[in-house]
């Protein structure tokens, strides 16, 4: 999708807002993005699985997928765009956190457990709202489950789940 609506100062404000979530990686944007540029029709929604893919799929932080979506967004300046959104709060944030260590140390203890609780809640909806439109049948979503249980239980590389994905849809079109 073009950026004819989108521009760079919205989503330097969008991505930033949203790495706010990301306490311990990079899905805590997930949920609003999709809310904000998938669900209102800005960005498709194969665009924003496909930067999804290459983002966990690529080498670095898990947020490098936001690079792509400001791509898609408005070409190179949006790509600059999101980079900055994700790296000004964080500079923010990391100087505040050195100044104030010693004080904020209770408050990190307290909010830890909650804010995971939080980011996977909205990467769930974030998943939900994608797999929606795709009618899944009780075959579909038992596989998801055991997967996802998988996952908890044995915490795999993002890639193998990846390409192991890929390799069931590849086997799934050649023989369907």
């Amino acid at each position: 999708m073009t950026g004819d609506s989108v521009g760079f100062f919205e989503i330097v404000m969008i991505i930033a807002f949203s790495t706010l979530f990301s306490v311990g990686g990079g899905n805590g944007p997930l949920a609003i993005i999709q809310d904000r540029w998938v669900n209102s029709g800005l960005l498709e929604p194969t665009l924003f699985s496909w930067a999804l893919a290459l983002g966990y799929l690529s080498p670095g932080p898990k947020a490098g997928f936001l690079s792509a979506i400001g791509y898609y967004m408005y070409g190179l300046p949006g790509a600059f765009a999101a980079m900055v959104g994700v790296i000004l709060p964080s500079l923010v944030g990391a100087g505040a956190v050195s100044y104030w260590f010693d004080r904020l140390q209770p408050a990190i203890k307290r909010i830890s457990l909650p804010a995971g609780f939080v980011i996977a809640g909205m990467i769930s909806a974030a998943a939900w709202k994608l797999a929606e439109p795709m009618a899944l049948g009780t075959v579909e979503l038992s596989s998801i489950i055991a997967i996802a249980v998988w996952v908890v239980w044995r915490s795999p590389e993002p890639a193998i789940i990846v390409l192991g994905a890929a390799a069931v849809g590849l086997i799934g079109w050649a023989v369907g």
